[in-house]
């Protein structure tokens, strides 16, 4: 697909109200050829996350947890609280070393350059997550009140900013306190860089659903190849918000593009062939932002034309342009269309309530596939 993106040098929806018939009809559907299936069903169903670094995979796999489980192992949250510092400590080491390169000045006289820059020599992506003792945690509380790391966080995406930077900020005050403890929508929040392949299961009316997470960034693709047998449906995630980003290892390649190049690379790939293949244009709420933030889509794809301040039409394009690259696909083939299912579904994957009512169409999806193929 010949789409055109702008080499600019700087650095959530779901499913309509009128599905909801449609998912209730499918599911009695299901539950009628089930019982006639007399057990042949496959035991297991594999649900394989794909799309590249930072589009909400493992933040899906968190919603699982909620949705199916009930929410997390009660050991967990002590993590969780640590990981909630360590994400606090890496936007407060992304400010600060952004003030620097991009020249802005603080406006807080009693911030020092040597108090910043040890914040950021300390802070390491691969540390083990722990709680920051109460000096850091009040310089970045320092930071975060000063009217020139607002301007340095106001051009964000000129670097690299955890997208959960400003809840966690925003919350510092209660984060400092003994006796905060996170819930689930910090937990949601919290970001830990996926690098190997992770698995969980889920029971799902007598079936197991084994979903598998795997690391988006391009040297954890290698191992992907690992999980792709046997798979029963592709949840592909791609941001919506990154249209104005570029690869962390790659400072020239715009990520939509990359995401696009990526979602086509599995779509062709012949392990999926029979597989369902669902795509969740995710941060639908970030992407609102940017949009009516005036950080126009034009600037930087080529190729859409439409109102500068218009979510929806944006919405449409991307919606559109995933839609087409998957045709080219099996035009450039010479194939039909298959008739393997294809879903698209606009996402805040921090939304449990509209998780959970999508997943219920997914999960009609993968059960009518399921029973289609013992019919075979």
């Amino acid at each position: 697909m010949d789409l055109c993106f702008k080499a600019v040098w700087t650095l959530c929806g779901g499913a309509p109200d009128d599905e909801t018939e449609k998912i209730k009809k499918a599911n009695k559907k299901i539950d009628s050829m089930i019982s006639k299936s007399k057990g042949a069903l496959r035991k297991e169903q594999k649900i394989l996350l794909l799309g590249a670094g930072e589009c909400g995979k493992s933040t899906f796999i968190k919603q699982m947890r909620i949705i199916l489980k009930g929410g997390f192992p009660e050991e967990t949250y002590d993590y969780y609280l640590r990981v909630v510092h360590k994400n606090l400590h890496q936007a407060g080491a992304s400010l600060a070393r952004a003030m620097k390169t991009l020249s802005i000045s603080y406006h807080n006289q009693g911030i020092s350059e040597s108090e910043t820059d040890t914040l950021i020599e300390t802070f390491d992506e691969d540390m083990e997550p722990c709680l920051l003792d109460k000096a850091t945690l009040w310089l970045i509380k320092r930071l975060w009140a000063d009217g020139g790391v607002q301007q340095c966080y106001d051009r964000r995406r000129e670097y690299n900013l955890l997208d959960s930077a400003k809840y966690f900020l925003d919350k510092i005050s209660e984060i400092e306190k003994p006796d905060f403890r996170v819930e689930h929508e910090d937990i949601l929040r919290t970001r830990v860089k996926t690098t190997g392949v992770f698995e969980e299961v889920f029971n799902v009316d007598r079936i197991n659903l084994k979903i598998i997470d795997v690391g988006g960034q391009r040297k954890c693709r290698r191992r992907w190849i690992h999980s792709f047998e046997g798979v029963t449906s592709v949840i592909f995630l791609a941001s919506l918000s990154e249209y104005d980003m570029f690869l962390e290892e790659d400072a020239n390649k715009n990520r939509t593009e990359e995401s696009l190049q990526l979602f086509t690379e599995m779509v062709r790939h012949p392990s999926f062939k029979s597989s369902s293949f669902i795509l969740f244009l995710n941060k639908t709420d970030l992407f609102e932002e940017k949009i009516t933030a005036g950080v126009h889509l034009s600037n930087f794809i080529l190729t859409y034309n439409g109102p500068k301040y218009d979510v929806e039409k944006g919405l449409d394009f991307f919606k559109n342009m995933y839609i087409r690259a998957r045709q080219d696909v099996f035009n450039e083939a010479g194939k039909e269309t298959p008739d393997t299912p294809f879903f698209v579904h606009f996402t805040c994957s921090t939304d449990t309530e509209q998780i959970s009512n999508i997943f219920n169409s997914i999960k009609a999806t993968i059960m009518m596939q399921n029973v289609k193929e013992m019919a075979l």
